[in-house]
């Protein structure tokens, strides 16, 4: 890595570790009134319940918190806020405070130790996604699954931006200054593949300022259109068997 990209990936983590200590959401009862265009809601019931949980950037443990009250799991959390962490673990069965841009984020982590490992727009904010992939393929348990949510880069609002000459960062959405890869439909379900994972589920989830009106009609363009209309792309995989793998 060079100097500058460095620098880069400091600034950048710094800036998240500072968001992240100030992030809130209050989850729904999904249980009682489930939402079937909200991304947290499917992300949620694609985890399922009763499972072990390991969960990739908790923030403060507000999805920690659901699993472990409404959905009967065990959830260990990794987290690189310190402050952010220390409220998770309020709800985790263990917070460990790591970055995942380094190599040994996984120490202590058991192998084949977790039925799902949760990354909620966890791998835009990384040096080397598929290397992280790559290593939670250890800890997952053999029939068990990852489940990922990325922003949509070429969703149509940015389109727009673009075309108009704009790319600017903002502090959050598809353009967060924290972002340090991009992904489309296409290339997010070629880095899960690449990682040596088989997709199982895949959904678009349309979002932006325009997402709250007439959500039925969001809903079906980005089904129809995932790559223009879809504002996060939602996957599930499996762990491909030794054999496939060692192909790759």
């Amino acid at each position: 890595m060079n100097q500058n990209m460095a620098a880069r990936q400091v600034r950048s983590m710094q800036g998240f570790s500072r968001d992240a200590s100030r992030y809130e959401c209050v989850i729904p009862d999904y249980q009682q009134h489930p939402d079937k265009y909200s991304r947290t809601c499917i992300l949620l019931d694609w985890v399922g319940t009763g499972k072990r949980v390991l969960e990739l950037g908790c923030a403060t443990g507000y999805m920690s918190q659901y699993m472990t009250q409404k959905r009967n799991c065990s959830v260990t959390g990794v987290e690189i806020d310190k402050a952010a962490g220390g409220r998770a673990a309020k709800f985790c069965r263990e917070v460990f405070v790591r970055d995942l841009n380094r190599q040994n984020w996984v120490a202590g982590l058991p192998k084949a130790g977790f039925d799902v490992v949760l990354m909620g727009d966890v791998l835009e904010h990384l040096v080397d996604s598929r290397e992280l992939l790559v290593q939670v393929r250890e800890l997952l348990d053999p029939d068990g699954t990852v489940v990922i949510c990325v922003p949509n880069v070429v969703h149509w609002i940015t389109r727009l931006k673009v075309l108009f000459g704009r790319f600017d960062y903002e502090p959050g959405g598809t353009l967060d200054h924290t972002h340090l890869r991009f992904y489309t439909v296409k290339t997010a379900c070629q880095l899960i593949e690449s990682a040596g994972y088989r997709i199982t589920k895949f959904h678009p989830v349309f979002g932006g300022r325009l997402g709250g009106h007439v959500r039925p009609v969001w809903r079906l363009l980005s089904h129809w259109f995932p790559g223009l209309f879809a504002f996060q792309l939602l996957y599930e995989a499996r762990a491909e068997t030794q054999e496939r793998t060692q192909n790759l």
